[in-house]
């Protein structure tokens, strides 16, 4: 049984979808989701998250091993996003990653399908993410 770090991963963008979470993080499971206050969906390029106290962001949560850490840590690249733990709503805490480098949309229609069908996976309501595309002037 691989040992998971006590933090998980709070996921928001393409990570949503579990197709790509089991090519990246091959122990990653899911653990559950949340709204994450104070947190708004923000999509240029690719997704980022911006503290927003009007906000509350849809999560995926997973657990993760430090592998799992070292492989998220290389496909966010230490020049784009850092890695942050973010408060949860129960006291806990959760990586996810906060962007360093601003790179301007509007995102690829291939980078919108993952987005999309992260939050199928999840069950979201896809209202942050909806409203997150328009604001980034993706045009389908």
């Amino acid at each position: 049984m691989p040992a998971f770090l006590p933090e998980p991963y709070a996921a928001y963008g393409s990570n949503l979808w579990r197709d790509q979470m089991r090519r990246r993080c091959p122990d990653a499971e899911v653990v559950g989701s949340l709204l994450l206050p104070g947190w708004r969906l923000v999509l240029r390029k690719y997704a980022l998250i911006r503290r927003d106290d009007t906000a509350d962001c849809p999560i995926g949560l997973w657990r993760i091993t430090q592998a799992d850490l070292d492989a998220l840590d290389r496909f966010e690249g230490p020049r784009t996003y850092a890695r942050i733990l973010v408060p949860l709503p129960d006291g806990s805490q959760a990586w996810t990653y906060e962007e360093i480098r601003i790179r301007p949309g509007p995102p690829a229609g291939e980078y919108v399908r993952r987005l999309r069908r992260g939050y199928a996976d999840f069950a979201f309501d896809s209202t942050p993410l909806d409203a997150a595309i328009v604001e980034s002037g993706y045009v389908e």
